[in-house]
């Protein structure tokens, strides 16, 4: 159970995507297999592709989570980039349907989100939607998405795009992600090739600092009334040869797996 990784891309769909999504069949076979090399079968992906809501039934295109990444490489390699209407786009509906996928109990669940775009109702510039057609507001998805202990890792094709940037910020940062801006397709692909790399490094850590804390963690008792004692968490990064923020990274992430209490 330690080492599931259930990894989702978000992805625009929308025309101005086309460059984006060329350079991902590029490079996301290499991704793939280099996960799958390392976690086998613990290792689930899929694809939750959105556009607008004026494109009708070709809102979303999904791939649900699979251990057949060869099903995932196909559904990017057929993605068609189209539609599209005002600027803003519906990451919420995309997002939303993350939500419903079939997340294993206990994985690594993680969220690449990647547009160029913001969602509706956040400010962007002609907004055709006053309240975004889900009826949820960026703060209710953000929550959402961490409550079901996805993490999301935000990326904007639009770095100069300040409305972009907070709402990619507020979905990513609040649910334990990152956010990252890129200025070409390849350099998103770079980004996302680094980022995935880290998931089988929190997975590894994820793993000994479990191994640490089962053992039980002797943290010492002070001897006068003004005398300094570590915190359990740092007595375990000492232990562990790292940091303390490491520690407090790892046990957010055993917590949202419900690994540890």
């Amino acid at each position: 159970m330690l080492r599931r990784l259930d990894l989702v891309f978000c992805v625009d769909l929308t025309g101005s995507m086309g460059g984006l999504i060329a350079s991902a069949r590029a490079h996301i076979g290499r991704i793939l297999d280099a996960l799958k090399t390392e976690l086998g079968d613990d290792l689930r992906v899929g694809l939750v592709g959105y556009r607008d809501h004026s494109d009708g039934p070709k809102l979303l295109q999904v791939e649900s989570l699979t251990t057949d990444v060869e099903k995932v490489r196909k559904a990017i390699n057929d993605a068609k980039v189209d539609g599209g209407g005002d600027a803003p786009e519906a990451v919420f509906a995309g997002l939303l349907r993350c939500l419903e996928l079939p997340w294993a109990q206990g994985s690594y669940r993680v969220v690449i989100l990647i547009g160029d775009a913001p969602p509706h109702s956040v400010g962007a510039p002609g907004d055709s939607y006053r309240v975004d057609p889900t009826g949820l507001t960026l703060d209710d998805v953000a929550n959402r998405m961490e409550t079901e202990g996805l993490f999301v890792h935000a990326l904007s094709l639009s770095p100069n795009d300040q409305v972009m940037e907070s709402s990619f910020r507020r979905l990513s940062i609040s649910t334990g992600g990152t956010y990252s801006d890129a200025t070409s397709p390849d350099a998103a692909m770079r980004i996302v090739e680094t980022v995935t790399q880290q998931f089988l490094k929190d997975l590894d850590f994820d793993r000994r600092l479990l191994e640490r804390l089962q053992q039980g963690v002797d943290v010492p008792e002070p001897k006068h009334d003004d005398d300094i004692v570590p915190t359990r968490d740092e007595v375990v990064a000492k232990l562990l040869s790292v940091p303390v923020q490491e520690v407090w990274g790892g046990m957010m992430r055993l917590r949202r797996r419900r690994l540890f209490s």
